[in-house]
C-alpha cells in the first residue's frame, strides 16, 4: 500500500504517523509544509498579500503551496491513500485535483477546532472520510472521532525515574498563557517545584517570574524528558477547543498524574480522579488529597486504543 501524509508538522508529532506506517509495512511519503520556503519578490508584494488576504481571502504563500504541492505529486504518482491533516492551506480546487487524478481514497483529520480554524469547514465536504478530534465538530458534522495519540512506547510505573520536577508545562504563548501569572503563583504557594517553558518566535516584553522563555523549539526528545522527571504534567486548553492536546497523551502514555483546564476529559474512558485534575484559571485548587492519592493504574487495553499503532489502523483501516 502507498499512502501519503499532507500535513504542516511544525512541531514534528505528524512524523510519528510517518514512522508507525512505515513500521506497519506500509510504503509512506510525507510533504510537510513546515519544509516550504516562499520568499516575497518585494516588500511590495509582501504588503499587498496583507491586504489581499485581509479583504480577498487571497494568499501569495498559499498559492504557492498549492502549486508546490500539485507539482510534487506529478512526481509522486498515484497513491492507495492519502490523509490531510487539517487542510486550511489548501484550495478546493486543489483538493480536487488531488482526489480526482492521484489517490483511491483521501482522507481529512481536523486536529483543530473548526471555531478555531473556519478555512477547515470550507474543505470538509471535499474529503471520502473525515476524523476529527474535536468531540463538538464530529457530532455536529456527522466525522468520525478520534483523539490525539500517544506516540511512544507505553511506559509503566516502575519505569519512572527521580522526580526533579512536581508539575511540567510547555506551551506556545497565546490567549492560555495569561493563565500562567496565576498557575505560577499557585504552584509557588503550594511548595510545588514548577517547569514552566513558554514559546515564542517574537521578542516578550512583560516577562513573568518563574517562566522560562525560549524563542527555538525543544525538540519532542528534549520535551520527552522533562516529562520523565516531572511527577505532573500541566496542560492548558486552547480557547474555542474541546479536542485532548498531546500533553495529555504524554501523560496517559507516561502513567503521569495530569492537571488540566480542560473540563471534557472527565468524558473519556481513561479518566480517574486519581490521575486527572480539572482546576478553573479564576479559582485554582489542588487539593492535597489528589497529589498524595495513589496512581490509578490504566487498563492496558484502554492505553493501547490510544497508542499510534492503533490510530493508524484505525484511520487508514489496516488490518
Amino acid at each position: 500500500m502507498k499512502v501519503t501524509i499532507i500535513s504542516l508538522d511544525n512541531w514534528g508529532f505528524n512524523s510519528f504517523i510517518e514512522e508507525e506506517l512505515r513500521r506497519q509495512g506500509v510504503e509512506v511519503y510525507h510533504i510537510n509544509f513546515d519544509a516550504f520556503k516562499y520568499k516575497y519578490p518585494s516588500k511590495f508584494h509582501k504588503s499587498l498579500n496583507f491586504i489581499m488576504k485581509t479583504f480577498f481571502d487571497y494568499n501569495f504563500k498559499r498559492v504557492h503551496l498549492n502549486n508546490h504541492l500539485l507539482k510534487r505529486f506529478e512526481l509522486l504518482g498515484k497513491q492507495d491513500q492519502i490523509l490531510v491533516i487539517k487542510g486550511d492551506n489548501l484550495s478546493i480546487k486543489t483538493i480536487g485535483i488531488i482526489r480526482e487524478k492521484y489517490c483511491d481514497k483521501l482522507i481529512g483529520f481536523f486536529n483543530d477546532s473548526f471555531s478555531r480554524y473556519p478555512r477547515m469547514e470550507k474543505v470538509q465536504h471535499a474529503f471520502d472520510e473525515v476524523f476529527s478530534f474535536e468531540p463538538v465538530d464530529a457530532k455536529r458534522f456527522g466525522f468520525k472521532f478520534i483523539s490525539n495519540y500517544i506516540y511512544f512506547p507505553i511506559a509503566s510505573q516502575k519505569d519512572h525515574k527521580p522526580y526533579v520536577y512536581d508539575i511540567f508545562n510547555i506551551s506556545s504563548i497565546g490567549k492560555r498563557f495569561d493563565a500562567l501569572p496565576k498557575l505560577r503563583s499557585y504552584f509557588e504557594n503550594l511548595n510545588l517545584k514548577a517547569k514552566l517553558i513558554a514559546f515564542s518566535g517574537k521578542p516578550i516584553k512583560n516577562k513573568i517570574n518563574g517562566v522560562e522563555y525560549i524563542n527555538k523549539k525543544i525538540s519532542i526528545k528534549e520535551m520527552l524528558e522533562l516529562v520523565d522527571v516531572s511527577k505532573m504534567i500541566l496542560d492548558l486548553q486552547r480557547p474555542k477547543q474541546d479536542g485532548l492536546s498531546f500533553r495529555v497523551f504524554e501523560a496517559l502514555g507516561k502513567q503521569k498524574k495530569l492537571v488540566t483546564t480542560n473540563a471534557s476529559i472527565v468524558n473519556y474512558d481513561f479518566y480517574h480522579p486519581n490521575n486527572i485534575l480539572v482546576i478553573e484559571i479564576d479559582k485554582i485548587q489542588i487539593p492535597s488529597t489528589f497529589l498524595n492519592a495513589p496512581y490509578h493504574e490504566i487498563d492496558e487495553a484502554i492505553l493501547n486504543k490510544y497508542h499510534i499503532s492503533n490510530w493508524v489502523k484505525t484511520v487508514f483501516n489496516l488490518n
